[in-house]
């Protein structure tokens, strides 16, 4: 699996691909998000669009980033969920205690500091 990180003011959004499996791969995510954590950074959107596979390894590394995140007044939203992706979510009840977009820019927009994407999108 790999990732593609993107910076929308204060929110910083993880392009993911392939599959969310646990391993080297993963742990390469883990860092770069302690290393947000360690920043300050308190708002991230993960974005599914290209994730083929999550399995119960990948669901604790969210669990896992989701707690640390709202210890610190932060939270993590999801956009993009589909097929088996969505159906893991449905399965763990994960979609009750998350929040799950249609986009990257509705995910970002829903945040307190939303107003980030719009002063992004106006330079």
């Amino acid at each position: 699996m790999k990732f593609v990180e993107e910076t929308f003011g204060k929110i910083t959004v993880f392009h993911l691909r392939g599959k969310i499996m646990g391993g080297p791969e993963t742990d390469s995510i883990c860092k770069r998000f302690k290393e947000l954590l360690a920043a300050g950074m308190l708002w991230l959107v993960v974005d599914f669009r290209d994730v083929q596979w999550i399995n119960s390894s990948g669901v604790g590394i969210i669990i896992a980033c989701l707690t640390s995140l709202r210890n610190r007044g932060g939270d993590i939203h999801f956009a993009n969920l589909h097929d088996m992706t969505a159906r893991y979510f449905h399965l763990t009840k994960l979609e009750t205690v998350v929040n799950i977009y249609e986009s990257v820019e509705k995910a970002v927009a829903s945040f307190p500091v939303n107003s980030a994407l719009s002063n992004e999108q106006d330079k």
